[in-house]
């Protein structure tokens, strides 16, 4: 009976680990690949960047409310309705004949990622053993690194092959295998629960208790949206003229590093995983403004890779530790929340910084503010039952 109830490799793991690669895979096959479909179209670089950037203003719009609505209205419905806008995004894509279409389909398809990527952490947090909760949220995170690391090389291949159309309508069929393994999932929430509260601006929005590791997922997601953002543009500056190897070499480690990551952090604990994850990243930072050749790319590319790799899963395993059954949706999306205005920063307000300060000195600030990280993590070592 305790080796059952200590089972991580169920059905209903196993097809929500698929399910999180195929939609890694629709992501990034298409976040890399519309800008250049926007261009084709006649539209300019701030038009890519604004259909680029239209998945992060609908998260910041939706999130308020899917936390609340994964809590209230349970976990698998909110699933199959993300995949679904990833199916019917891939339609307006393929329809989409201009720039406002796009940011039509790119709209429907944020709205499809906030319900699947915060009803579906929760929906993991519910069947993984307590024990194993680590580990699972790590080899979870590492289905979606290989969907990270396969997508814009079948992506590039399709467009550059054949065109922007198969690519829509290889993102429309992976999107329906994913609802179809979504749908044979089972739900594993506790029936004896408190009444559902209704939604208000005062408990609906954000929960309380999960700030200090929302803000850990802020100050990461400064540091990622910098990278992903400008990385490439960097290396070109820096006469390397195909920035490609730092994704694959960032994603490569971001997969090994999910996969060896949460048994460590069971245990030994969340903070001895989350720490050094946070020290990679900031190295990864500091040594971009002195990067001149590959090599110092390919270093920098790893540390990131690696440290978002081990800490991410274990921020939010450390999340999962704090908060109660009947709040892991709100919590999930308070999390999220975070990431996405750590993301918005990372672009937009650090983008300002590299126009009158340039590239280097960016950096250099992307790192001091991921290292304000470890404010939430000194906190934490208050808390003896949080870090196990």
């Amino acid at each position: 009976m305790k080796n059952e109830e200590n089972r991580l490799f169920t059905p209903d793991f196993l097809l929500t680990a698929l399910t999180n690669f195929t939609n890694a895979f629709i992501m990034q096959m298409l976040s890399v690949t519309l800008p250049l479909y926007v261009i084709s179209l006649g539209g300019n670089k701030a038009d890519a960047g604004l259909v680029g950037g239209g998945i992060v203003l609908t998260a910041l719009l939706c999130r308020p409310f899917l936390g609340w609505l994964t809590d209230a209205w349970r976990r698998r419905p909110l699933i199959l309705i993300g995949t679904s806008c990833y199916g019917l995004a891939s339609m307006v894509y393929l329809l989409g004949g201009s720039v406002s279409l796009l940011l039509a389909g790119r709209f429907v398809h944020g709205v499809g990622l906030c319900c699947y990527t915060t009803a579906s952490n929760a929906y993991v947090a519910d069947i993984a053993p307590p024990r194993r909760r680590g580990e699972a949220m790590g080899l979870f995170s590492a289905a979606q690194a290989v969907g990270l690391i396969i997508g814009p090389l079948v992506g590039f291949l399709l467009i550059g092959s054949f065109g922007f159309q198969p690519l829509f309508y290889l993102s429309g069929g992976l999107a329906c295998f994913g609802f179809l393994l979504s749908f044979f999932t089972r739900e594993r929430r506790e029936s004896g629960r408190s009444q559902r509260q209704p939604w208000s601006p005062r408990t609906g929005v954000v929960a309380v208790e999960s700030l200090p590791v929302a803000w850990i997922a802020l100050c990461m997601g400064v540091a990622w949206g910098a990278i992903g953002t400008f990385a490439a543009l960097f290396a070109q500056s820096r006469g390397l003229e195909n920035p490609a190897f730092y994704f694959m070499a960032q994603a490569a480690a971001l997969l090994i590093a999910r996969m060896i990551a949460g048994p460590l952090g069971d245990r030994h604990g969340r903070t001895a995983v989350i720490l050094p994850g946070i020290i990679l990243m900031t190295l990864s930072l500091l040594i971009l403004p002195w990067a001149t050749s590959v090599s110092y790319f390919l270093v920098s590319a790893t540390f990131n890779g690696f440290g978002f790799g081990i800490a991410q899963p274990a921020t939010m395993a450390l999340l999962i530790d704090w908060i109660r059954p009947e709040r892991r949706g709100l919590a999930v999306g308070t999390y999220f929340m975070g990431y996405d205005i750590g993301n918005a920063i990372g672009a937009i307000l650090l983008g300002a910084v590299s126009q009158y300060w340039g590239l280097s000195t960016m950096w250099l600030l992307a790192a001091a503010f991921n290292l304000l990280a470890l404010v939430s993590l000194l906190a934490d070592r208050r808390r003896k039952g949080a870090t196990g």
